[in-house]
C-alpha cells in the first residue's frame, strides 16, 4: 500500500521542520560557544592583568617597607655601633609588623650583620640585589632566593624539595649622616606556601589565582575536589611560557577542575623568566551557560514545531479533501461521457438498419414496377426511394466520421479515467 498524499505532505513538513530544528540548534550552539570562548578569553586576559596588578602592588609595598626601615635613625645608629642585638630586635619587630618573611642587614662587604629571624652570620656579597644596594641603587623585584639563604633564615621547610624559593624582595642602601653607604637592608616576602596574595586577588576579582616557580605551583587559591589547597604540582602548559616568554591563554586542568586560564611569565630584575602568574575561570561557568541556552533554545524550537504542525495539518487535510473531491468529479464525468458514447454507438447501429430497410424497399418497388401492377404511383415511389438512398448514403458517411470521433473520445475517456485513478491513488494511497 502506497502512502497517501496527506501522509507524504505531513511527513515532508515534519522532516523539514526537524532538519531546520537540528540545524538551528547546532548552529546556535556553535555560535554561542565561539562567542562565549571569545568573551572568556577577553575576561581571563583582563583579570589576569588585574592579578598582575596585585603582584606589582605587593612588590611596591615591599620596596617601600624596606626603604622606610633602611631610613630609620635607630637602624643606622645600631649598624654604625655594630649593635647586633639591637639590630636583630628592631629587624624582628619591623618584619613582623610589615608581614615580611626575612629582613637582613649587611655591611659594605656584603657580610650579614643581623637577621630578623635568626642570629647573624654568612654573606650576601654575591646576591645581585645586595650588590645593587651597596652600589647606591635601591631595587625591588620578583627574586629567586637560594635554598642556602632560606636555610640561614629558617625558611627552608617552606619551599619543600625545591631548589630555593620565589620571593618579592627589595634591597636598599643604608647611609650615614653624610650620605655615605654603610651597608644595605635586604628584605622580602617569600611566596612559597604563602597565600595572602592569591587569596586577596581571588576575593577581589573571582576565579582562581596561582603563582608558579618554574612550572611548579607554589601558591594558589585553586581547590582540590576534597577542598584542600592545590599546590606543589607542575603545570605542563607553563613550559612554553617559561621557554619562550610568551603568555598562554587556553584550557588548563588543575586540581581536577578544567579552567580557561591565562599564564603570564614572571621575570626578575635581570630579565630572566623565573616563574609565572596563573589565573583561570572554571570552564563549568561557560559550559553551564551554553547548556542552559541550548536547553532554552530546544524548548522554544519544540514549541515552534508544535505550532507549525498545528497549522500544517489542517491545511494538508483541506488540500487532500479538495483533491479527493476533484478526483471523484473527474471519474463521474468520465462515466457520463462513456454512457453518451455508448448511446451514440447505438444510434449508429439504427442508421445502418434504416439503410438496409431502404435498400429492401427499393428492391420491392423495382419488382412491382416491372410487373406494371401499380402504375405511375409506383414510379413516384421509386424516385422518392432513390432520394432516400442518397440521404442514407450521406448519413452513413456522417456516421462513419462520427464513429471515428467517438473512438477518439473513447481513448480520451480512458485517459481521463487513468488520470482520475492516479489522482485518487495519490490522495488516498489506494489503487482502484
Amino acid at each position: 500500500m502506497k502512502l497517501s498524499l496527506r501522509t507524504r505532505l505531513l511527513g515532508a513538513v515534519v522532516v523539514a521542520v526537524v532538519l531546520i530544528f537540528l540545524c538551528s540548534v547546532i548552529a546556535a550552539r556553535a555560535v554561542l560557544q565561539h562567542d562565549l570562548y571569545d568573551l572568556a578569553r577577553t575576561e581571563v586576559t583582563s583579570e589576569a592583568s588585574a592579578f598582575g596588578g596585585y603582584v606589582a602592588s605587593r612588590k611596591q609595598q615591599v620596596e617601600l617597607l624596606v626603604a622606610q626601615e633602611a631610613a630609620s635613625d635607630a637602624l643606622r645608629a645600631s649598624l654604625q655601633h655594630h649593635d647586633t642585638a639591637a639590630l636583630q630586635s628592631e629587624l624582628s619587630a619591623s618584619a613582623s609588623n610589615a608581614g615580611l618573611s626575612f629582613l637582613t642587614v649587611v655591611d659594605t662587604s656584603g657580610k650579614v650583620i643581623a637577621r630578623a629571624s635568626t642570629r647573624g652570620g654568612g654573606t650576601l656579597a654575591k646576591d645581585a640585589l645586595v650588590q645593587s644596594a651597596l652600589s647606591g641603587e635601591a631595587l625591588g623585584t620578583i627574586w629567586h632566593v637560594s635554598r642556602a639563604f632560606l636555610s640561614s633564615e629558617g625558611l627552608a621547610l617552606q619551599v619543600g624539595s625545591l631548589d630555593g624559593g620565589l620571593a618579592i624582595a627589595a634591597a636598599t642602601p643604608i647611609s650615614d649622616a653624610q650620605g655615605r653607604t654603610i651597608g644595605a637592608l635586604y628584605g622580602g616576602a617569600l611566596l612559597n606556601h604563602a597565600y595572602d596574595l592569591v587569596d586577596e586577588a581571588t576575593r577581589a576579582i573571582g576565579g582562581a589565582s596561582a603563582l608558579l616557580q618554574g612550572d611548579t605551583i607554589i601558591s594558589s587559591s585553586i581547590d582540590r575536589p576534597d577542598g584542600t589547597r592545590f599546590v606543589d604540582a607542575q603545570v605542563p602548559a607553563a613550559d612554553d611560557v617559561l621557554r619562550l616568554g610568551h603568555a598562554f591563554v587556553g584550557s588548563d586542568t588543575e586540581g581536577g577542575t578544567e579552567y580557561y586560564a591565562s599564564i603570564t611569565p614572571l621575570t626578575d630584575a635581570q630579565g630572566r623568566t623565573i616563574g609565572a602568574m596563573w589565573y583561570g575561570l572554571p570552564l563549568s561557568q561557560i559550559t553551564s551557560i551554553i547548556g542552559h541556552t541550548t536547553q532554552a533554545l530546544v524548548l522554544w524550537l519544540v514549541l515552534a514545531v508544535v505550532v507549525v504542525l498545528a497549522l500544517a495539518i489542517p491545511f494538508v487535510q483541506g488540500l487532500s479533501k479538495t483533491l479527493a473531491r476533484n478526483s471523484t468529479r473527474i471519474r463521474e464525468t468520465a462515466k457520463e461521457l462513456g454512457i453518451v458514447i455508448v448511446g451514440s454507438e447505438v444510434s449508429g447501429d439504427q442508421v445502418t438498419a434504416a439503410k438496409h430497410a431502404v435498400e429492401r424497399s427499393g428492391e420491392l418497388l423495382a419488382q412491382a414496377a416491372a410487373g406494371n401492377a401499380v402504375g405511375e404511383r409506383i414510379a413516384e415511389l421509386q424516385g422518392l426511394n432513390h432520394e432516400l438512398e442518397s440521404d442514407v448514403t450521406v448519413v452513413e458517411t456522417l456516421t462513419q466520421e462520427m464513429s471515428t470521433r467517438m473512438n477518439d473520445a473513447v481513448k480520451r475517456v480512458a485517459e481521463l479515467n487513468e488520470v482520475a485513478a492516479a489522482l485518487n491513488e495519490l490522495v488516498t494511497g489506494e489503487s482502484s
